[in-house]
């Protein structure tokens, strides 16, 4: 599998590939340099998942503010 730069993943991408590095450091069969390398990777990962939501709940916030600026809440109703 080719590794994308993090900054250019979907969130799904991003997701599916720190889901296997999560399962790659927890099997314990890797060498501590293979282990270090996983673990920064992951983190790189966690930091554009979070930068992502962070992007999104921005994005709603934005959508949501009432006319006076303040911004406005209600439950979400699945359909």
């Amino acid at each position: 599998m080719s590794k994308k730069d993090e900054g250019d993943l979907k969130f799904e991408e991003a997701m599916a590939q720190l889901e296997e590095v999560v399962r790659k450091l927890e099997t314990g069969d890797v060498a501590l340099e293979d282990s270090l390398a996983a673990f920064e990777r992951g983190v790189k990962l966690v930091r554009v998942l979070h930068a992502r939501l962070d992007a999104v709940q921005e994005k709603i916030e934005e959508l949501t503010r009432t006319d006076k600026g303040d911004i406005a809440t209600k439950p979400f109703e699945s359909e």
